[in-house]
């Protein structure tokens, strides 16, 4: 599956769920300048920036990411993802499923 096909940016941000397992979640968030998705109390998250720029943050650490930045959010420590100018793509890896 080619991820950067599946994104869907919008006026509101996309959200696909790509696989539920009680191994991992998958998820992917097409976001455009300014929009945001925050995440609390799962068990372990990694959010890996696919396209675009902006910013990824677990906890007070917070990064400016581009393409292959990858930021680990220690479990139950809120996390999330805001887009800067333009699109910006990011895979969500939960583990284990929460």
């Amino acid at each position: 599956m080619n991820l950067l096909d599946k994104a869907r940016y919008g006026a509101v941000r996309g959200v696909e769920l790509l696989a539920d397992h009680p191994e991992v979640r998958l998820v992917l968030f097409s976001l455009t300048s300014g929009q945001e998705v925050k995440g609390v109390g799962e068990p372990r998250v990694h959010l890996l920036c696919l396209e675009g720029e902006g910013i990824l943050w677990a906890g007070e650490k917070e990064v400016h990411a581009t393409p292959g930045v990858l930021l680990a959010a220690a479990p139950g420590e809120p996390h999330g993802a805001r887009a800067g100018q333009g699109q910006f793509l990011v895979l969500g890896i939960v583990t284990p499923r929460p």
